[in-house]
């Protein structure tokens, strides 16, 4: 199984063009305030994002670019459990060992902020394997994305979902 806390890379083709496809998809998506779940956000552009609750801000993301590639368009990007929480928590993470030289320098890293850092990079890492086991919540989101822009469109996965 596949370490992938940021969702899965998706690929979807249609022979639409980049002005139906995006039109299809506002028609399609449930309004914000809707209370019930379903496909819900917003198209800016070429970049997509959409999520699935009105109330749940970390459940299943996707978010992607719409390319025009000649004979219609391609939405390419990731759909995984909960995309803007693992960004966030990456860029935590990522400050950790800045966080432990600084306070290593100054002489101030006693035993205490050692194993305060060691558990917070323990939770980090068991936050970032769960999200990666449940990546397969965003596939309904890829899944809407397959079902708007009609029968024609193709659903490739870069890599290959696991069970």
């Amino acid at each position: 199984m596949a370490f992938l806390p940021l969702g899965f890379a998706f690929e979807l083709k249609t022979p639409l063009g980049i002005a139906e496809s995006k039109s299809r998809i506002r028609e399609c998506k449930q309004p914000w305030y809707d209370p019930h779940d379903g496909p819900r956000g917003f198209v800016l552009g070429r970049f997509i994002c959409l999520w699935n609750s009105m109330v749940d801000r970390q459940g299943p993301m996707l978010v992607g670019w719409i390319h025009d590639d000649g004979t219609g368009c391609r939405i390419a990007g990731r759909s995984g459990s909960d995309i803007n929480g693992m960004l966030y928590l990456c860029l935590v993470g990522a400050l950790f060992p800045v966080i432990a030289v600084g306070l290593f320098r100054e002489g101030k890293m006693g035993f205490s902020g050692t194993i305060l850092l060691a558990l917070s990079a323990a939770a980090l890492i068991l936050l970032l394997w769960s999200a990666s086991r449940e990546r397969r919540a965003g596939l309904v989101l890829a899944d809407f994305l397959e079902l708007t822009l009609g029968s024609n469109a193709r659903h490739e996965f870069r890599h290959s979902p696991d069970p």
